[in-house]
């Protein structure tokens, strides 16, 4: 028999439930605007419409793909997500004087209460819902003509694609998930116990697979085409980075071949992430920012000094004027003489007379109030070619591809042969290290370090964290395989009744 109290805790985790599940069955729209750029992302999710009024027609489906990318926006530009992701790495350190949870999950004393990782898991399972809900409604949309229907095709293509890259993310954070494809509604499917990794990735491969029939290789711009849509060869190079970090790397090369030459390197390596630089020749897919329309990148403001924003009449500052991240002194000693990627992405500044570095990679000059006009690339044709480099081996053509991009970094031409900055077999270090540590050059505050760690083997991606926390604290708790992922959110696990099990370790 139950007790009062059995009975108090029911009604509370059923009210818990419930708030959740409303929460998730929103559906977030954006209203589009006609034009040939990407405004059409970039407009604020203000409104929430019940889906069961919705999906009329294929306008109305086009809207609810754009709430997708609001969404994504929403989560990537998030300082908290940051800090799971870029400051979980050796790349940069918490300032030890930040936000508790903020620093536990630097030094890998994170818990299962952690706010940030219950923030990341229902926002991307929110994004998962909703492209679900776009998934299965959409068949049943009627269209008039070839381009509508193309239309509705499209738009599942790009809720899958998106659908594939939002698992990516959990999958690496996390682990084994609830595999959720159908939308949730109600409490018949709100419970779901967690699949193997190798399931989940199973669902992303056929996401991928299903968006690269289904999606153009480019768009022409105007009303329902604006660029910077995800197309099929972005969903190509997420499929190849998906097969890399799951070690099939003949796969991996397979999916990224079709990309090769598609793109481009730019001449200038700061240009990538300059103000306005929107979906330029070498980016593959970027999350849109535009302060125009009140949604300028604002993750970049706690990356900058007060000083250095003052001097530049821009409004940023850190967190409460305290910097909640730096780059490491490893990182900062990485670079060779004369590799532009190291001025291109941080700096130093005076702080009470000590010369301390900040991240100075994404700085608009002339942000406002509104933020920044910087999009985060997401997958750019240097990745491509490392990628490629790294699924093929040690060979030639492989360290080709890996030239191409240290040439750039140096200020060449990319294609010309150059003797003192190629690498070959005979300099130094393993064709893994050499590859990774290009990489990080490459794509430093990118988001790219903590994923490519885990590619590394458990003992090996040990080894650089925990030299990393004696380094930087000291006195940090030495790492074990257990925090390779985090830790399930708590709340999951009680609103289950624990169907859903925790991570071994927390």
């Amino acid at each position: 028999m139950k007790t009062k109290k059995d009975n108090s805790r029911d009604i509370m985790k059923q009210g818990f439930l419930k708030s959740k599940i409303n929460m998730i069955c929103c559906i977030v729209f954006v209203v589009l605007i006609s034009s040939c750029s990407t405004d059409f992302l970039d407009v604020a999710p203000d409104d929430r419409i019940d889906a069961a009024a919705f999906f009329s027609n294929p306008d109305q489906l086009v809207f609810a793909v754009n709430g997708l990318y609001a969404s994504q926006r929403d989560i990537f530009g998030d300082l908290n997500f940051y800090d799971l992701i870029e400051t979980r790495s050796d790349n940069t350190k918490n300032n030890g004087q930040d936000q508790k949870e903020r620093i536990e999950t630097d030094t890998f004393e994170e818990t299962s209460g952690n706010l940030l990782l219950i923030k990341a898991w229902t926002k991307n399972y929110i994004l998962i819902n909703n492209a679900n809900t776009i998934i299965s409604r959409a068949p049943d949309v009627s269209f008039n003509n070839s381009l509508e229907e193309l239309l509705v095709t499209r738009s599942i293509g790009e809720a899958k694609f998106l659908r594939a890259m939002t698992y990516f993310t959990l999958v690496n954070m996390f682990g084994d998930l609830p595999i959720r494809t159908e939308p949730t509604n109600d409490f018949n499917n709100a419970n779901m116990a967690r699949s193997s990794v190798s399931d989940v990735y199973a669902l992303i491969v056929s996401d991928l697979n299903d968006a690269i029939s289904s999606l153009p290789d480019t768009y022409d711009g105007g009303s329902f085409n604006e660029v910077g849509r995800a197309t099929k060869l972005a969903a190509q190079t997420l499929l190849g980075k998906v097969q890399l970090q799951q070690g099939n790397k003949p796969e991996a090369s397979s999916a990224l071949q079709n990309i090769i030459g598609r793109y481009a390197l730019l001449t200038n390596y700061a240009d990538i992430h300059a103000a306005g630089n929107d979906s330029n020749a070498e980016s593959i897919f970027d999350i849109s920012f535009n302060p125009e329309n009140q949604t300028g990148l604002g993750l970049n403001n706690f990356f900058i000094p007060t000083s250095v924003a003052g001097s530049l009449g821009i409004v940023a500052g850190g967190f409460a004027g305290k910097l909640p991240c730096n780059p490491t002194q490893d990182v900062l000693d990485i670079y060779e003489d004369g590799d532009l990627r190291a001025s291109s992405s941080f700096a130093l500044y005076d702080n009470n007379g000590s010369m301390e570095p900040y991240i100075s990679k994404y700085i608009d000059i002339a942000a406002a109030a509104n933020g920044s006009n910087i999009n985060l690339v997401m997958l750019r044709y240097a990745d491509v070619l490392l990628m490629k480099a790294e699924a093929d081996g040690e060979n030639a053509a492989s360290y080709e591809l890996i030239n191409q991009v240290r040439r750039r970094a140096f200020g060449k031409d990319p294609s010309i042969a150059d003797f003192i900055i190629d690498i070959s077999a005979a300099s130094s270090g393993t064709f893994s290290e050499k590859v990774m540590l290009e990489r990080r050059r490459e794509f430093l505050f990118e988001n790219h370090r903590w994923f490519d760690l885990k590619r590394l083997p458990p003992s090996e991606a040990l080894s650089i964290i925990n030299a990393h926390l004696t380094s930087e604290y000291g006195d940090a708790p030495t790492m074990d395989a257990h925090s390779l992922i985090y830790p399930i959110p708590q709340s999951e696990i009680d609103i289950s009744d624990g169907l859903v099990t925790q991570n071994p370790g927390y």
